[in-house]
């Protein structure tokens, strides 16, 4: 493994020619960048049988992902193609599920060789490249269904199918509202079980003050842990599983927010949604294709969904492979995330150890490009400037303006002030009856949904993981509002009007 890599200098970006794309829903260090922008750059067209082609895309230390637009919308026309195609749209549905299945499988298969005594720097070396191998296979497959979501190809078709039935379901439910239930994924994530098992834990945790040193929630969390401990992690990224500790935490947390009560609702909700949606197929049974593209569209709100759990998993499945690499490179295991794969993948073969002052460099900051086949790499304080600099002159926004627009993925209107959070820790800071405001939601983010008065996002569709998550909680959502997160700040005072898609600002947090 032994791609090439340019240093990075202002000179080389002009900044005409890229555009803002979006915030990642997590940290996006060196290392997760780096398998993104050689996987976009080598697979990305090619795993659904296009001609191979430049992907040029810029990452910052702020998790902020730059594009030529140019090419995305070049891009997304041929996914679109893809996407209306049953054929394709078959494969797309499929393999964002079985890929990463295969990749956590193959974690497995690592792993396993830890167990029978002493591996050589050498086998760590070969099973670290085929992990880079997969892991850039494994990426198209968020990407395409992310884009499908995002543009609403499926739904949009679905909606205009449904115009010959609007009298006919306009006498059992608004129109737009019609096309939200019909749509909605019949099949649960992990996501969405997993609150069944910590309504459990919650159960247990009121009926004992001391629930935490009870044998019965031990073995219970036990279950819990073995289950669900990747909800705190990140895709291919070396943070570690959910702890006991944690989860106690996370249950005393959900007693606060009356979690029993509030499932409950939920699920009484879902039931009357389910209801209605099976009352509105009545009305198209007969039509063959609208049936099937509704079957597609809940199908696709799934896999959206599943296929990230899968990438959530790999933390875990990998945990104790990449806990042995960074020991053989003498680095704190968190540190990984500083380097590039072929640093790592060198040091492996070579013996050598990373420098300390290397990794102290890279948490100062850095820019990572791949423009034109070529990868560039800027680090340390003037990769913290170039990265600032760059959002600067990139992610410029109106600030000034009092109201905005996005698609309503859960009707409903409320008042309430704005925690914006750009990443799950942020999330974590929102309180009960705050506007959770969010370039994108990610399993971390669940928490603060429930607590949140109502959800706005910058990005996502009908399908994406905030539409789904907000229906389910009953909280009036705006997504693809695209400047929400940039635009709106802690403590300002907003109105959500989820019925007409308008996020209005009241009031400036001074």
């Amino acid at each position: 493994m032994n791609y090439p890599i340019k240093k990075l200098d202002q000179s080389d970006i002009i900044l005409k020619d890229w555009e803002y794309e979006f915030q990642q829903r997590g940290e996006q260090p060196i290392l997760l960048s780096d398998y993104f922008v050689r996987s976009l750059e080598k697979n990305l067209s090619t795993s659904l049988g296009g001609a191979t082609r430049h992907e040029n895309y810029l990452f910052t230390d702020s998790s902020k992902g730059y594009c030529f637009p140019r090419l995305r919308q070049e891009l997304h026309s041929f996914i679109k193609g893809k996407a209306l195609d049953r054929n394709d749209l078959k494969k797309i549905l499929k393999c964002s599920i079985t890929v990463p299945q295969a990749f956590n499988v193959l974690g497995d298969e690592i792993c396993e060789k830890l167990s029978v005594g002493s591996i050589s720097n050498e086998i760590l070396a070969l099973d670290w490249e085929k992990m880079d191998k997969e892991i850039l296979r494994v990426i198209p497959w968020f990407y395409y269904p992310w884009v499908v979501s995002k543009e609403n190809y499926l739904t949009d078709r679905i909606k205009e199918k449904l115009e010959k039935y609007r009298d006919q379901i306009e006498q059992k439910v608004a129109f737009d509202e019609a096309l939200l239930l019909l749509v909605f994924p019949t099949k649960k994530t992990n996501f969405q079980l997993e609150q069944d098992e910590l309504f459990g834990l919650v159960l247990l945790a009121e009926q004992d003050i001391h629930f935490e040193k009870s044998v019965l929630f031990r073995e219970k969390a036990a279950g819990y842990l073995k289950k669900y401990d990747w909800l705190t992690t990140f895709i291919f990224s070396p943070i570690l599983p959910m702890t006991y500790a944690q989860l106690v935490e996370r249950v005393n947390r959900a007693q606060s927010e009356n979690f029993s009560e509030t499932l409950a609702l939920q699920k009484e909700a879902l039931q009357k949604s389910q209801a209605q949606a099976k009352e509105l197929l009545t009305i198209v049974e007969s039509d063959e294709e609208l049936s099937r593209d509704i079957a597609d569209a809940r199908e696709l709100g799934y896999v959206l969904t599943a296929g990230i759990e899968e990438s959530y998993k790999s933390s875990t499945r990998y945990l104790g492979f990449m806990q042995l690499v960074a020991k053989r490179i003498g680095i704190a295991f968190p540190d990984l995330k500083y380097l590039l794969s072929k640093e790592i993948y060198q040091a492996l073969v070579s013996g050598e150890t990373i420098p300390a002052a290397l990794v102290a460099e890279r948490r100062k900051g850095f820019v990572l490009m791949m423009l034109e086949g070529e990868e560039y790499l800027a680090t340390g304080e003037s990769g913290h400037r170039l990265s600032g600099w760059i959002d600067r002159e990139l992610n410029r926004v109106d600030t000034s303006v009092q109201e905005l627009q996005g698609t309503v993925a859960c009707r409903g209107k409320t008042r309430g002030e704005v925690r914006v959070a750009l990443t799950p820790g942020d999330a974590h800071a929102l309180v009960t009856g705050e506007v959770l405001v969010t370039p994108m939601t990610n399993p971390d983010y669940v928490s603060a949904m429930r607590r949140s008065v109502a959800i706005v996002t910058d990005e996502g569709g009908l399908l994406c993981h905030a539409a789904i998550m907000s229906r389910e909680f009953g909280k009036p959502c705006i997504i693809g509002t695209k400047i929400a997160s940039r635009v709106l700040k802690n403590g300002d005072l907003v109105e959500v009007d989820a019925e007409n898609g308008v996020v209005q600002i009241l009031e400036r947090n001074k």
